[in-house]
């Protein structure tokens, strides 16, 4: 029986400005995101009936029917009218709701596996519109490189920079995206609004100009994130007194990172004995652009 492995990789946010709610509930963002060498595996097998989901590795607290990668098993299959089922076993590494993309990832993952074991009846691009119905985030993945994300998320505009390593502080909670909306949009006239460019952003990477790099990774999130959990802020600060050269929010949270030019021990180490209780490390790096 064929089997298909597929590695799902995280996901950070390279500044992330929020505009104001639009009709149809959404908000219209701005942010550069960057697939990381950090991801699970997602095993995936054909079966004569029924889905059946199995994740390793960090846990999850929610039944299978309600992961976006059985959600995703049970789209394909609805979309394409194959009257089978398939098997997924998912080695979890990225920590679930923490700004990551983790499920997303998986879902992607999923979407892609099951395209491959009934021999492609959808192309990229198909696939992406049918990965929309599953997360604003989840076409990223389709496909994940380096790439400028508009609208809410699913307008893509693929770009090249080069690789750089990350350290991610993560802690053992998760912050619930409504709940980070919903603080915007309450506190929005209170906000300093901190414009980003992802074209400044590529240029300044690009040109190893890191003083640029750091203006350009502002988060709308982190206001009322950090307001709320200043732990997070403190993490933030710490990765900058311990070398990066710039430090961020990903996403609505918990995860922040911090760019580093170099992968370095000394740093890990440091941060390791000085991160605060309930924290976990992830030392990787980014993917590189197609």
């Amino acid at each position: 029986m064929r089997t298909i492995t597929i590695t799902a990789p995280a996901k950070v946010n390279l500044g992330l400005w929020v505009g104001k709610i639009r009709p149809d509930g959404y908000h219209n963002i701005v942010t550069t995101m960057v697939p990381l060498e950090l991801g699970d595996t997602v095993t995936i097998s054909p079966a004569h009936r029924g889905i059946r989901l199995k994740t390793t590795g960090i846990p999850l607290h929610l039944p299978p029917e309600k992961n976006l990668a059985y959600r995703a098993a049970k789209l394909f299959f609805s979309a394409t009218g194959i009257k089978s089922g398939c098997r997924i076993k998912i080695s979890k590494k990225i920590p679930p709701g923490a700004g990551l993309g983790g499920g997303s990832s998986d879902a992607a993952a999923v979407l892609k596996g099951l395209n491959q074991l009934w021999h492609t009846p959808f192309s990229i691009n198909l696939l992406k519109k049918l990965a929309l119905q599953l997360g604003s985030d989840v076409p990223f993945f389709i496909k994940p490189q380096p790439g400028v994300a508009r609208g809410k998320g699913e307008k893509i505009r693929p770009i090249k920079i080069p690789r750089f390593n990350i350290i991610l502080l993560v802690p053992d909670f998760g912050i619930a995206t409504p709940w980070a909306y919903h603080q915007i949009d309450r506190q929005r006239r209170k906000l300093t609004a901190c414009p980003i460019s992802p074209k400044i952003l590529g240029l300044k990477l690009r040109r190893k100009e890191l003083a640029g790099v750091a203006d350009q990774l502002h988060n709308s999130f982190e206001p009322v994130v950090f307001r709320r959990y200043p732990q997070l802020e403190r993490a933030k600060r710490l990765l900058l007194t311990c070398g990066a050269y710039a430090a961020s929010l990903s996403g609505s949270g918990s995860t922040v990172y911090g760019l580093f030019t170099r992968q370095d021990p000394m740093a890990v180490y440091e941060l390791e004995k000085s991160k605060p209780a309930g924290f976990s490390l992830f030392s990787t790096r980014s993917r590189p652009s197609a």
